[in-house]
C-alpha cells in the first residue's frame, strides 16, 4: 500500500491511476476492508471508468457488506464491460495468487449475485 500511495503522491495525473487505485482496491478486499475496497475502486472509475475490473472489485465489496442493490449495480456495469461474466470465469482469477484470497472475492461477487 505505501508504494501505491507514494506511486499515486508522486504522479497523481499518471494514466496508470486506475491500476494503482484497483490494487489498493484489490489489497482492501484481501484484508477484508470492504469500505476501504469501495472507496478506492471509486477512485479507480474516476481515474477510468470504462476499466472493467473496478466494479469487480466494487461488486465483491458491496456483497460483503451486504449492499444487494448497489452490488447488483456494480455487476451490471461488469457485465457490460465483460459481456458472458460468470463467477467460473477465468478471468476473474487475477491478481490473486492464494487460492483463500480469490475465493473470498469471489464469495463478495457470489453475494452481489454474478451468475454461476
Amino acid at each position: 500500500m505505501a508504494n501505491l500511495e507514494e506511486a499515486i503522491r508522486l504522479s497523481p495525473r499518471s494514466q496508470l491511476l486506475v491500476i494503482w487505485h484497483l490494487c489498493e482496491g484489490w489489497a482492501a478486499l484481501t484484508a477484508e476492508r470492504h469500505e476501504e475496497a469501495v472507496v478506492f475502486a471509486a477512485r479507480a472509475r474516476e481515474a477510468n471508468p470504462e476499466f472493467p475490473d473496478i466494479y469487480a472489485v466494487l461488486a465483491s465489496a458491496y456483497g460483503h457488506l451486504g449492499n444487494a442493490t448497489a452490488g447488483m449495480a456494480a455487476l451490471d456495469q461488469l457485465s457490460q464491460r465483460m459481456p458472458g461474466l460468470t463467477g467460473s470465469d477465468e478471468r476473474l482469477s487475477r491478481p490473486f495468487a492464494r487460492a483463500s484470497d480469490r475465493e473470498r472475492y469471489l464469495e463478495g461477487l457470489r453475494k452481489a449475485g454474478i451468475p454461476a
